[in-house]
């Protein structure tokens, strides 16, 4: 019972996440239109992912794609892998580190905890 609970608070807060995510990238985008200048750096990435189901690969890819100054260009199911287009790509590390952590938690709410181990930023990603 006790990991059921903890299943339907990670299911509970993750449009809380989600959504954090969604305007605070938002808002960097809208900055960066209504001033001068721009501080884009975009870039094409190769995320590797710990995804498995062809639900979860969409899932996160859409998850990029609808975050706004991302888009998912193409997927592979074998190894699981997402192309990237990111317009602020200024340290390529971070830009793998915040797919990760969606990637976690999308893990969190479909699959066990203990079925994806976390790698930490330091880890090579395959």
């Amino acid at each position: 019972m006790n990991g059921l609970l903890r299943r339907a608070a990670r299911i509970a807060w993750f449009p809380f996440f989600y959504g954090t995510r969604v305007v605070t990238s938002s808002f960097r985008v809208a900055r960066d239109i209504l001033t001068p200048g721009s501080s884009a750096t975009p870039a094409f990435l190769e995320v590797p992912l710990r995804c498995r189901t062809d639900t979860e690969i969409t899932a996160i890819a859409n998850m990029v794609s609808l975050t706004p100054g991302t888009v998912t260009v193409a997927t592979r199911t074998d190894p699981p892998t997402l192309w990237v287009h990111g317009l602020y790509t200024d340290d390529e590390q971070a830009f793998h580190d915040d797919i990760r952590q969606m990637e976690d938690y999308l893990l969190a709410i479909t699959r066990p905890r203990d079925t994806h181990p976390r790698t930490t930023a330091g880890e090579e990603h395959r």
